[in-house]
Order: structure tokens, then C-alpha cells, then sequence
């Protein structure tokens, strides 16, 4: 009988880190409370996602989050970004933030906004992305706004000969416009080069192109901020919208208008074509009553005495 009987096995010892990984002790359970109360992280996923955490000092962690505030970051602005790349608890990014407010230049509020938006760029290493990012806008794009504008500030996360020259190129290529003309739309709207080429710009030109059947260079001249719409949720509804009524209106418009001023746009266009249905048909009918009156006189004149 307690041959087969199947006794629970024994709880779970929990194993403490020692003293000497910076793990255990009053030091580990601050740097607990730091992360949970001050910080607002679960601090062990923390932990399993990032393991020098354990060994870091914990004023190096207050260094890290005082620097952020320093540069007009809140404290919730912290735990997004700490979220994101733990590894900037125990590597400050003085680097980043000092090419940020200096070479970008980016002023506390911009700084703020840009970091908020993309905590990469925090972590973006200078001399490899953030510099060489700069220049291409500098010099290529020819976007000399300073301070740099929030929206170019993003594009500074990402690599040069990877992202930002292949859509520059596309754009250049699938427009047939000269690259003057093509900076020229990405100073407008810098986000261009923060989208996919094969998810989002080549689709949308050839919708553009194929389904709207209108000029992508001239549109985008016009309207260079077309790429930020959805293409199912916004750009094909509402052209085929317009479409079924025969509606005419400017891409700026189809995409910029609220829906309900898109409904009654829809609805006076309707209203216009029965009103031309009525006046067509008022028109066809008088004309058929003076055919029937003039019919009627001819008769009467070769009636005979």
C-alpha cells in the first residue's frame, strides 16, 4: 500500500544569490524597490532581460534616471525608456543625449518628444548611426532647419546605407522625379524614410498609380504626407467612396477631411446629381410638350376648309 503510494514532493527551496554577484542582501532589496516604487518596472523580467542589473551599483541607476531628468524627461518619460532598453539603467546614455542637445540641436521639449516617440535613439550608438544620420540629412536630404524637427530628429535611430539611402532612392526611382525634387518632399515630410518599401511606399504608389489613376509625382509634390495614411483602413475606402458617386476631390482632402465631412460631401454630391436628374428630365419634357404643340399646329394648318 505505501509501496504505491505517491508522496508530494518538497517545496522549492528558494536558492539566495550571493553577496558577492550584487544580488543578495539590503543592496538587492533597494535596488528591488528602486525598480517597482520609483521606477514603476516589474523588476524580474527586468532582470532576466538584462542580468547586469544585478551586479550594478545602485547609484549608478539613480545616475541614470537623474540624467534623464536633467534633459526635461519626466519620470514616467524614464520608465518607457528603461522599458525599453533596460541596458540604460547601468549605461548611461550621456553620449546620445549630449549629440542630441547639441548637434541635432534639440531643445528640452523637442529632446523630450523625440526620445518619448523612439527610446532607440538613446541607445543608438553616435559615431555608427546618430552622426552619420545627421549628415545624410544635413547634406543629402539638404534639411537644414535648426533646430532639427521632431520628426527628422527620429530618422537619427536609424542606419544610413541600410534605411535611409535604399527609400530615398526608391522614391527617386519609382517617382522618376530628380533627387532635388525628391529631397525636397522628404524635407516636408521626413517620416517617408522611417517606412517600409515593400509594406507601405510601393504599395500605396502603385494604388496610387494603378487604381487612382493619378500622377505619383505630382501628387506627392502636392501632398508628400500620403504615405502616412493606411492604405485599407483610409486610402481605398474613401477613393472608392468617391469613385461609385463619380466625386471629384484633391488627395489632400480624401485624406485629410473628418468622415463627417466626407458624409456631407457625399451627400451634396447626390443631392447635385438628382437635382441635374430632375432639371435633365424637366428639360426633356418641355421639349417634348413644344415637339406635341408644334405637331398639333402643322395639323391644324393642313386641315381643310
Amino acid at each position: 500500500m505505501l509501496a504505491n503510494t505517491r508522496l508530494p514532493p518538497p517545496p522549492a527551496t528558494p536558492i539566495p544569490p550571493t553577496r558577492g554577484s550584487g544580488g543578495g542582501g539590503v543592496e538587492f532589496r533597494r535596488k528591488l524597490h528602486f525598480l517597482s516604487e520609483e521606477l514603476h518596472l516589474d523588476p524580474f523580467p527586468l532582470l532576466a532581460h538584462h542580468p547586469a542589473l544585478r551586479s550594478a551599483p545602485l547609484p549608478q541607476l539613480h545616475a541614470s534616471l537623474s540624467l534623464l531628468l536633467s534633459h526635461g524627461l519626466s519620470a514616467s518619460d524614464a520608465t518607457r525608456v528603461f522599458s525599453a532598453f533596460p541596458s540604460l539603467l547601468t549605461s548611461p546614455p550621456d553620449e546620445p543625449l549630449r549629440f542630441l542637445s547639441a548637434d541635432a540641436p534639440l531643445p528640452p521639449p523637442l529632446l523630450r518628444a523625440a526620445v518619448v516617440r523612439s527610446p532607440r535613439l538613446l541607445e543608438a550608438s553616435v559615431p555608427e548611426t546618430l552622426r552619420p544620420a545627421l549628415h545624410f540629412l544635413r547634406r543629402r536630404v539638404s534639411l537644414r532647419r535648426r533646430p532639427l524637427p521632431v520628426a527628422a530628429a527620429l530618422l537619427l535611430a536609424f542606419n544610413v546605407d541600410r534605411t535611409l539611402l535604399p527609400k530615398l532612392l526608391f522614391l527617386r526611382d519609382a517617382t522618376g522625379l530628380p533627387d532635388p525634387a525628391v529631397c525636397g518632399i522628404v524635407r516636408r515630410a521626413p517620416a517617408i524614410l522611417s517606412y517600409g518599401i515593400e509594406s507601405n511606399l510601393k504599395p500605396k504608389l502603385q494604388f496610387l498609380a494603378d487604381r487612382m489613376g493619378r500622377d505619383p509625382a505630382a501628387e506627392l509634390a502636392e501632398f508628400p504626407h500620403y504615405f502616412a495614411f493606411s492604405l485599407e483602413g483610409r486610402i481605398r475606402p474613401r477613393h472608392e467612396a468617391l469613385r461609385q458617386r463619380s466625386v471629384q476631390m484633391s488627395l489632400k482632402d480624401m485624406l485629410t477631411i473628418s468622415d463627417d465631412e466626407l458624409r456631407e460631401r457625399l451627400v451634396d454630391a447626390a443631392l447635385s446629381a438628382h437635382r441635374e436628374r430632375i432639371t435633365r428630365l424637366k428639360c426633356k419634357a418641355e421639349i417634348s410638350e413644344v415637339h406635341e404643340e408644334q405637331g398639333m399646329e402643322v395639323n391644324l394648318t393642313r386641315t381643310p376648309n
